[in-house]
């Protein structure tokens, strides 16, 4: 059976890109912002990763931490954040999330509305998962 307008996969079929190669984060695009108003991605930091400080105009951006640990920095603030932290960025805030913890930080990002942040993905360089990714993301790592 399906519905109308529904979207299903899994994050193995999905794409998986790098902003710009220099990056040290890379993003599994599970929901595309082109199907519909918001966009959903795994975003994988490496090792000492980070975002660079940024802000959306009009968005919200939800983060839920999958696996590892590190920093949220929103505005003035710095909140510690592991496994089943979850934060919300509100619009015109700046902000940015560092991986501080050793091996990779692995964060559930969604971004309503896109605000075209699924083009700005897709059109950085394809990247891969490999087997350590593979192991977090289908839930059979040892923490």
């Amino acid at each position: 059976m399906s519905i109308p307008g529904s979207i299903v996969g899994h994050f193995e079929d999905c794409p998986v890109h790098k902003i710009s190669s220099k990056d040290t984060n890379k993003f599994v695009i599970l929901c595309d912002g082109a199907l519909v108003p918001f966009v959903s991605v795994i975003e994988i930091f490496d090792e000492n990763g980070q975002t660079p400080p940024n802000e959306h105009s009009g968005a919200f951006e939800y983060f839920y931490v999958i696996a590892g640990e590190g920093v949220a920095v929103m505005g003035d603030a710095e909140i510690e954040i592991k496994v089943g932290s979850f934060f919300v960025v509100p619009p015109q805030t700046n902000h940015q999330v560092r991986n501080t913890g050793t091996g990779r930080l692995y964060v559930l990002t969604t971004m309503i509305p896109d605000e075209k942040f699924t083009d700005l993905i897709k059109s950085g360089p394809k990247a891969s998962l490999d087997e350590a990714d593979l192991l977090v993301l289908r839930g059979i790592a040892k923490n």
